[in-house]
């Protein structure tokens, strides 16, 4: 049966492009449960599978939808093929757990959610235990960015059980990790605190390749519970020892750039931003980095800087997630540069996005925004930025300890490092 949330988004009010990709979505998981049902039939299943493959051509994604559902449309027609290993089924769930992964990398998660929970069940009721724990282990991720946090709660432990039982030790302590950003998520850090401890401790023993990963979900807990210095030196120790791990470098900047604009250091953050913007190899890469020094502008009055990555982000492809995003920081700034009719527009841009892509985790903060902006229509006020205002750059410059003037100073010199140089500088 075609899972609601799919039907759903069909419903809603989207372009003609989105509407055809989450239409091929939707025949997917059809002929899925039709295949699945009753076995692979050439004279049912054959046409069905051609008309999906000529509509994917017109699915327009950078994060790997299209190549995701070719994939399940070359394994579906092996589904019953025979022999100790039945490599067609494999095929097809690990093609839809890339393609629910593709999804939540496209800022879709509320769809993300319910493929990783078809396949999550269905693997394991086939005794597919490792690719069950896997579509388990991301579901949990997309349930928590959702804010399901039951549902992400429960995904998790269960990936932890499964991987432990396929024998991915790897896996199962990833599971974990899943499972303290959730208790930090909601605020519990102490629980979290402790089951990273854990989770340090084995990967020690038996898993160092993880111990990365355990590290940088440290620091976040750090700085989620307002411990920033601490977060930040974690962050930047760490960045050191990421010679020969691109993806984990890059996701070690971004948060490491976050750690230090909650801590009042946001032209610091803004170095760390821009060793990612100018050489990461991935253009989704860069344009997040983009996005998140379009944030900083927009938080810190700089009007050139603003206007500037607002031009160049306009013609960037973004994600419904990035979408929603940009239209959010435009009002942001917008706002804080006194162009309130501009601000009224973007905002209210952001909240018809959030809905329309289901990401409730930003309907608050746009919702929040409008009222912000609405008020000051109304009552014709100069801003009191109050809380929203970051620390004084200068006074906190002046004040930092030895250890922080380290950081600050070895990203500037990164950040200045030319692009075509060795990757080295990023020691």
């Amino acid at each position: 049966m075609v899972e609601k949330a799919f039907l759903d988004y069909l419903a809603a009010e989207r372009s003609e492009v989105e509407f055809k990709g989450t239409a091929v979505g939707v025949a997917a998981l059809q002929l899925y449960d039709s295949v699945k049902a009753h076995g692979y039939d050439p004279l049912m299943h054959s046409a069905a599978l051609k008309s999906m493959r000529d509509d994917i051509s017109f699915v327009a994604s950078e994060v790997g939808i299209p190549a995701a559902l070719d994939s399940f449309i070359q394994a579906l027609p092996f589904w019953e093929a025979s022999g100790a290993i039945r490599v067609g089924r494999r095929a097809v769930y690990s093609s839809l757990v890339i393609y629910g992964q593709a999804l939540g990398d496209d800022g879709q998660w509320g769809l993300a959610q319910k493929i990783h929970a078809i396949v999550g069940m269905d693997a394991e009721l086939d005794g597919e235990t490792w690719i069950s724990a896997e579509a388990r282990l991301l579901g949990g991720r997309a349930s928590r960015m959702n804010a399901d946090w039951q549902a992400s709660r429960i995904a998790y432990s269960r990936a932890y059980e499964l991987a432990i039982a396929a024998g991915d030790i790897a896996l199962a302590l990833r599971a974990r990790i899943g499972e303290a950003n959730n208790h930090w998520s909601r605020g519990d850090f102490p629980a979290a605190k402790k089951l990273l401890i854990l989770t340090a401790r084995r990967a020690r023993e038996s898993c160092p390749e993880i111990l990365p990963r355990v590290r940088l979900a440290m620091a976040g807990v750090a700085n989620a519970a307002g411990e920033y210095e601490r977060a930040i030196y974690l962050a930047f120790g760490l960045l050191g020892t990421l010679s020969d791990n691109d993806d984990m470098r890059y996701k070690t900047l971004v948060d490491l750039a976050s750690f230090l604009t909650d801590y009042g250091l946001p032209d610091v953050a803004g170095s760390a931003l821009q060793i990612i913007e100018r050489q990461a190899p991935e253009p989704q890469i860069r344009v997040h980095a983009r996005l998140n020094l379009f944030f900083l502008a927009a938080r810190n009055w700089n009007e050139e800087v603003f206007d500037q990555l607002r031009s160049a982000l306009a013609k960037d492809a973004l994600t419904p997630r990035q979408q929603v995003q940009y239209s959010l920081f435009s009002a942001q700034g917008f706002r804080r540069l006194r162009q309130l009719d501009a601000a009224l527009d973007s905002v209210q841009h952001a909240v018809t996005l959030s809905r329309r892509f289901e990401l409730y985790q930003f309907m608050f903060e746009a919702e929040s925004e409008l009222r912000a902006i609405e008020a000051e229509r109304l009552q014709a006020v100069k801003v009191d930025v109050g809380m929203e205002a970051l620390p004084n750059k200068a006074a906190r410059r002046d004040k930092l300890p030895p250890g922080m003037h380290r950081v600050a100073e070895s990203l500037s010199g990164m950040a200045a490092v030319r692009p075509n140089r060795s990757r080295a500088y990023l020691l």
